[in-house]
């Protein structure tokens, strides 16, 4: 907990830095579409040992290897 609180104190401590050309904005649709496309790849590699060993072990537990 102590850690989290120096973290929290150190966060509100800092101070805000002006927008520029290089930060990106979150009010908009483009930050929209990344984060939406960043959640379903990381969704889709979640399953993805599932599906590519499923086979595999299929087979194996058949007592068939080829």
């Amino acid at each position: 907990m102590i850690p989290v609180l120096a973290l929290a104190g150190t966060l509100a401590a800092k101070q805000v830095v002006p927008a520029s050309a290089g930060t990106f904005r979150t009010d908009n649709p483009m930050f929209v579409v990344l984060l939406l496309g960043v959640i379903l790849i990381v969704g889709g590699l979640t399953f993805f040992p599932a599906v590519s060993l499923g086979p595999l072990v299929e087979q194996l537990s058949h007592g068939r290897f080829f």
